[in-house]
């Protein structure tokens, strides 16, 4: 078809893009589609019976794109869940944390392609005047807003688990356009009260071809760069904020050298092994170094910036399960762990650039 080529791999298709085109996916697996935005819709898409729009927007992972959210809901096995209130909720926490980064949001759009077993939401949102640097630093603000904020929520951090997807944050991710199904499903993506048409359907791209808003950074919620972590994504970081573990180390070298240092998130609290064999529960010398400290985060609901001493040794019964009184931290530890628990990502912002879809 003139203007439309296909390949039968992703890398074949970069390779082979010239001007400013779109990479698409069809099926799965995957024929790879390479053409501009209106000759693919008007040629391929909208031609097209909607129950055979098998069709994908391929994310690619060096490239800027919007914040974007994918809800499921599996009604047969969750009946009393309604995919809707979710999305209540799961936006709420998206929607503080974009607030605290000064973020404007300039665009909210939400689709459906639920059935009677599945209720099924994408959401997008569109920042006013600044984009993410890729799909990767999506991801770390969403890995942010569950670890920083959700979890001091049981219920909700329950219900996040169970139906937002976070692998999808993910390099050249496969994303279902305004109009498609996936073959077998029937369940046509859709916005509610919006006619399907090419300037509605460009408009729902979670990646725009190019861009001149200004491109923004985030970082994982242990304050490293963002980073695409596949299944990782779901599992809290055993390496927390650095400037803090900084800090920590410094703070614990006036009682005894340190000689390592770790974080629970699970119970939010720093574990640091102490280089010092007088133990303060024995009251003489172990033949290891055993006394260790720990550090209380708490959190902005429960503050507790506080710090306590105890022993590793499991042979003598005056350490089993001994600790002492817990003390307060210093004033600017504290500090500086209640900034870390108030959610505060800090966006890094580039200058102001076009972004095309052939700079590669």
């Amino acid at each position: 078809m003139h203007g439309v080529n296909t390949y039968p791999t992703l890398r074949e298709a970069v390779k082979r893009r010239k001007g400013p085109k779109r990479i698409y996916a069809f099926n799965v697996p995957c024929t790879y589609i390479v053409a501009r935005e209106k000759t693919f819709f008007e040629k391929v898409l909208n031609p097209t019976p909607s129950e055979s729009r098998y069709f994908f927007e391929v994310i690619e992972e060096d490239k800027p794109c919007h914040l974007y959210v994918d809800l499921d809901v599996n009604k047969e096995k969750f009946p009393g869940i309604d995919v809707h209130e979710v999305k209540s909720m799961v936006c709420g926490h998206i929607e503080f944390g974009l607030k605290q980064m000064d973020l404007e949001i300039d665009k909210k759009i939400v689709a459906e392609s639920s059935s009677d077993k599945k209720g099924s939401l994408h959401i997008l949102y569109k920042i006013k005047g600044k984009i993410f640097a890729s799909n990767a630093h999506v991801g770390a603000f969403m890995r942010a807003c569950l670890q920083k904020r959700v979890v001091n929520f049981p219920e909700d951090q329950h219900t996040w688990s169970l139906f937002v997807d976070m692998c999808v944050y993910s390099r050249n991710r496969l994303f279902r356009m305004l109009g498609c199904t996936k073959k077998h499903e029937k369940r046509t993506k859709r916005v509610q009260g919006q006619v399907f048409n090419y300037e509605n359907w460009l408009d729902s791209m979670v990646q725009p071809l190019s861009t001149k808003d200004e491109i923004m950074e985030t970082y994982e919620p242990d304050g490293s760069p963002a980073r695409y972590m596949g299944n990782k994504a779901l599992s809290l970081s055993a390496d927390y904020n650095p400037d803090i573990k900084e800090k920590l180390v410094e703070f614990a070298s006036q009682v005894a050298p340190v000689r390592g240092i770790s974080y629970i998130p699970a119970f939010r609290v720093w574990i640091i092994n102490l280089q010092k064999k007088d133990c303060i529960f024995k009251k003489e010398r172990h033949g290891k170094n055993t006394n260790y400290m720990v550090i209380n985060e708490g959190d902005h609901i429960r503050p507790d910036h506080s710090y306590h001493f105890r022993c590793w040794s499991q042979k003598y019964e005056c350490c089993k399960g001994a600790k002492t009184d817990k003390v307060p931290l210093p004033d600017d530890l504290a500090r500086l762990m209640k900034a870390q628990n108030e959610f505060m990502i800090y966006p890094s912002v580039s200058s102001t650039s076009t972004i095309s879809s052939n700079s590669r």
